[in-house]
């Protein structure tokens, strides 16, 4: 009878090749596997627009400004002067409605926002965080229902000037001519002659009682009303001469 004799170092690389096959037959049957403890990751889609909610702004080059408090207001920015203007919308209109003006406006931080709670509320929001955010002017600009924020908030928040497109009697109930009576800031009240909303009657009252040292008031011929007075050459540059006066 024949015998084998195997060396310790012929058994030693048997064993590690039958390893080898095992753990390679075991890995296929099995299938890929992924490490015991694998560093944790965080999955973030792409970022939508950060104004996409107002396509207008495609383009514009605005930056969105997110206000801190509750509940949330966003803004969208134009330039980064010291001299700000906000525009405060009318009651059937948004932001967008002031973008083609605005754009024309060069050195200031422009600041267009929508309604989140009260007009004046909020304009007396955007205006404090202005304020304590590098801006050593603000001027409100305001049309119809933002017109009577504008000349309401001004009171309290003492802009550098105020332009008043079209404001009425109330807003909200409140009555705006007890407030016109105690704005001191530079003031531009503009109106149509045939406005259909009562501002034709209104305007020419609030600048009547205004006590601002500087104060003007413009009616022109027809019914536009709010942003639509701006469509008029003459109109736009008067408040753009205006804001060059005295937001500063």
């Amino acid at each position: 009878m024949s015998s084998s004799t195997y060396s310790r170092p012929a058994l030693l690389a048997a064993s590690v090749a039958l390893l080898a096959a095992c753990t390679s037959n075991s890995s296929a049957s099995s299938g890929p596997t992924s490490p015991a403890h694998s560093p944790s990751t965080s999955s973030t889609s792409a970022a939508p627009n950060a104004l996409a909610q107002w396509p207008c702004l495609d383009g514009s080059g605005a930056t969105r400004l997110d206000l801190p408090g509750t509940p949330a207001l966003t803004a969208a920015v134009l330039g980064s002067s010291r001299r700000a203007v906000v525009f405060v919308d009318e009651s059937d209109q948004d932001l967008c409605s002031w973008l083609a003006y605005a754009k024309t406006l060069t050195g200031y931080r422009v600041v267009l926002y929508d309604y989140v709670a009260t007009p004046q509320g909020d304009l007396a929001r955007v205006n404090a965080y202005l304020r304590a955010n590098g801006a050593s002017a603000v001027a409100f600009v305001g049309a119809s229902q933002g017109a009577k924020a504008a000349i309401i908030a001004a009171v309290a928040a003492r802009p550098q000037a105020v332009v008043s497109l079209s404001a009425e009697t109330a807003l909200q109930g409140t009555a705006v001519a007890p407030y016109a009576a105690r704005l001191r800031a530079p003031a531009l009240f503009v109106t149509a002659a045939a406005d259909q909303y009562g501002a034709a009657s209104a305007t020419p009252g609030f600048e009547k009682v205004a006590p601002a040292e500087a104060k003007r008031l413009v009616v022109v011929a027809g019914t536009a009303h709010g942003t639509a007075l701006l469509a008029q050459p003459a109109i736009a540059r008067d408040v753009t001469q205006f804001l060059a006066r005295y937001d500063r």
